[in-house]
């Protein structure tokens, strides 16, 4: 699924006052890396894919943990995040 991006930068030292992040799914490639997909309250109810701080490219991340642990550290998500494993894929090292 192809998403329009939102820059880090949007989650972290730009959000919007009151801007709350509605929905996350934490999502793996068929390499094996993870991604994160967001929903904000401040673009509606499309979802967007988190993109490096300054850069246009989607972040990735080696183990959902690290990406888990990015949102709720790095963004303050204190919410549900729903995970998404690639079918078929059963390689411990990338939890």
């Amino acid at each position: 699924m192809e998403l329009e991006l939102l820059l880090e930068r949007e989650l972290t030292t730009h959000r919007p006052p009151g801007g709350t992040i509605t929905d996350v799914h934490v999502c793996q490639h068929d390499s094996g890396k993870w991604h994160i997909n967001i929903r904000v309250s401040w673009r509606g109810t499309a979802l967007f894919h988190v993109g490096l701080y300054d850069k246009k490219r989607i972040r990735l991340y080696k183990k959902a943990s690290s990406a888990l642990r990015h949102i709720i550290l790095g963004y303050g998500h204190e919410g549900v995040i729903s995970v998404h494993p690639y079918p078929g894929i059963k390689d411990e090292t990338t939890f």
